[in-house]
């Protein structure tokens, strides 16, 4: 859905890279490098937690939250937190192109705006 949105928003599908990383804890040192090298209008981090029976959960969603904010604010490059905080897999599907739509679609639309924000105020 992310990719499809970008396309659809005028995004050129070559210029759309996909990373893959082993977890979410790992977005924001990835989404740092990326938004740090220049390539990038936006960076989208892409993930789903879902809550288990221990507190591993709360350290994983703060971590990743933090941790992807501060890509964005220490690079100055929108960087859009696009993990799902679920209570189960099916809460994950549903907002990840089942019954409530597809978040990944929204993400995209997201980063495409800030970048024009970005770039218009860097004009003035």
């Amino acid at each position: 859905g992310c990719k499809e949105s970008f396309v659809f928003r005028g995004v050129a599908e070559n210029d759309i890279d996909v990373f893959s990383v082993p977890g979410s804890f790992e977005l924001p040192v990835i989404a740092k490098t990326l938004a740090s090298s220049g390539k990038y209008g936006a960076v989208v981090c892409i993930g789903a937690v879902i809550k288990g029976a221990t507190s591993h959960y709360d350290a994983v969603v703060g971590a990743s939250t933090n941790g992807i904010m501060n890509a964005g604010v220490n690079t100055g490059v929108p960087v859009v937190f696009g993990v799902l905080t679920c209570e189960n897999l099916e809460q994950a599907l549903d907002r990840a192109g089942g019954k409530l739509g597809n978040k990944g679609a929204e993400f995209a639309a997201v980063a495409v705006e800030m970048a024009s924000l970005v770039e218009k105020v860097k004009k003035l």
